[in-house]
């Protein structure tokens, strides 16, 4: 893909476990391939949740792209587990180190009937990344972006072909690729009818889902939300091994999203965008 299409530059979130000096040499040829690492933190945290001796790999292959200069980002999952981690400047200062150019910032997201729930961040935590990410932004020398806290800076929820789709390995057109839920396959229908279709129409006419960007999401911050479109939609599940009722997946986010409400609420009142501030600024 990089080959024929020169004029693109392609990402991939990748563990990272197959770049050796032989892949990153052909990195080097195309120049146009970025990969965003997982890295959950250090050691322990990272082998949690990618599997014993992935942190290893990880590392060893981050510092063939560091010598070669090839530019990388990484990709981390912050949960209730190791948000401390990721959060300190400890481990900004270690992105660093390793050469990562970006990081992508992620809150656990209890998708599937086997999610682990008690891994969402608190609204407490959540407000921690918050503060920190922006903190950080400031005075190091990383690129950084949290899906969700952001939602400011794209005025809410950039999704459902807003500013972007997912495709899934079975053809399955999803409005995020966090929402496994789908009335549209590539393989029956172009993107534009995709566009289209009732999922996608709904959330068109939907966004933003939440006035205050920083609640932008319609399952994490507005579960409701998801939970009509779908029915509306008559889109299924796209779990092929095992799938999840919208109700279901919702219900879980319903009490995270009630706690986060206020401190959102609050914080999106002290960045000025609330109607009560921007009159005080016209006075």
């Amino acid at each position: 893909m990089c080959e024929t299409h020169p004029d693109c530059q392609f990402s991939a979130f990748t563990n990272g476990t197959l770049i050796d000096e032989a892949f990153a040499d052909e990195m080097l040829r195309v120049k146009n391939f970025i990969p965003a690492i997982s890295v959950e933190g250090f050691e322990e945290d990272t082998d949690f949740r990618r599997g014993i001796g992935t942190f290893k790999k990880v590392e060893k292959a981050m510092s063939i792209l560091k010598a070669k200069r090839l530019p990388f980002g990484i990709s981390c999952c912050y949960t209730s587990k190791n948000v401390h981690i990721i959060g300190s400047e400890e481990y900004f200062d270690q992105m660093i180190e390793w050469g990562a150019k970006f990081c992508w910032f992620f809150t656990y997201m209890p998708i599937g009937n086997s999610a682990v729930p008690e891994l969402m961040v608190s609204a407490e935590q959540r407000k921690f990344m918050y503060e920190q990410v922006r903190k950080f932004r400031g005075t190091k020398p990383l690129f950084t972006l949290d899906f969700w806290n952001d939602g400011e800076y794209v005025d809410g929820c950039i999704a459902g072909g807003r500013r972007y789709l997912h495709v899934n390995a079975n053809g399955d057109i999803e409005p995020c690729a966090f929402i496994h839920y789908s009335d549209s396959n590539i393989r029956e229908k172009t993107l534009l009818e995709a566009l289209q279709s009732p999922l996608f129409m709904a959330y068109h006419d939907r966004q933003p889902f939440n006035e205050n960007h920083l609640r932008p999401c319609p399952l994490l911050d507005n579960p409701d939300a998801l939970v009509e479109m779908v029915e509306t939609s008559g889109a299924h599940s796209t779990d092929l091994e095992n799938p999840e009722d919208v109700h279901c997946l919702s219900a879980k986010c319903k009490i995270p999203a009630e706690n986060w409400a206020p401190v959102a609420d609050e914080l999106w009142k002290c960045t000025g965008h609330c109607s009560a501030c921007n009159k005080s600024k016209l006075a």
